[in-house]
């Protein structure tokens, strides 16, 4: 598997992710000083949301979560989806390997690399801004140790979230061996669960509860989309 794995890193370019995922996590550190400064701007009571470090963290995580969603799913596009349609899945089917392996070897590629980029990216973020606040902090109140260890929880959590909404976006592009299907899929699972952690966003238990629950589901989800299409792709005849 892991041989399969270094073959997939070797066969598709991963330089062109990693960048976008350094110009992402510099985008994204601007969006927590600006989530930070919100209340300063405008003293409109709507952005007193952003007043506490807790809610930054909640609705940071959830913003990176749906960037790093769709970079899964782009990435699950050239991967997966253009692989397995046309004449390409010819030289794919020819492999000395089972066909659901190397399915299996593609996705854990591209869950692992999610996971890793939107950690770093997040934990960056949350040091350098805590660095910072400590010289000169935007919040009212004080950036503790246990506030730095929710964010990695949190950070943790939402990483899992992306990369599990990645396969399910793949799962339904997949049917239609649809590009534009699979990251307008990403973008919309993104946005239903942005919504429901939204709502939750000022109490912080219920806010993480609701994230671990949500988390679950989606693994689960994802689960089963990989299985299905470890089925699928060893029942596909190539025309």
């Amino acid at each position: 598997m892991f041989k399969l794995m270094k073959l997939e890193l070797k066969r598709n370019n991963m330089k062109i992710y990693v960048i976008s995922s350094i110009i992402t996590s510099i985008i994204m550190l601007g969006f927590i000083y600006l989530f930070a400064y919100a209340p300063h701007i405008d003293p409109d009571p709507d952005l007193k949301i952003f007043a506490s470090y807790n809610n930054i963290i909640s609705l940071f995580s959830m913003l990176s979560m749906a960037v790093f969603a769709t970079l899964s799913s782009i990435m699950y596009t050239r991967f997966v989806i253009d692989e397995y349609k046309e004449k390409r899945a010819i030289l794919l089917f020819s492999y000395p390997v089972k066909r659901a392996k190397i399915l299996f070897a593609k996705l854990a590629v591209i869950f692992l690399f999610t996971m890793l980029a939107m950690s770093i990216c997040n934990l960056m973020a949350f040091g350098i801004f805590g660095v910072s606040e400590s010289i000169y902090p935007f919040v009212v109140g004080t950036l503790s140790a246990q506030t730095m260890l929710r964010a990695a929880k949190v950070t943790g959590i939402m990483a899992i979230t992306a990369a599990e909404i990645g396969i399910m976006a793949m799962g339904i592009g997949f049917i239609k061996k649809s590009v534009p299907t699979t990251i307008v899929s990403a973008v919309l699972l993104s946005s239903v669960f942005c919504n429901i952690m939204f709502n939750s966003t000022m109490d912080i238990n219920k806010s993480d509860i609701a994230s671990i629950i949500f988390m679950c589901i989606t693994v689960i989800a994802g689960s089963v989309v990989t299985i299905a299409l470890m089925k699928k792709v060893n029942r596909m005849e190539v025309e």
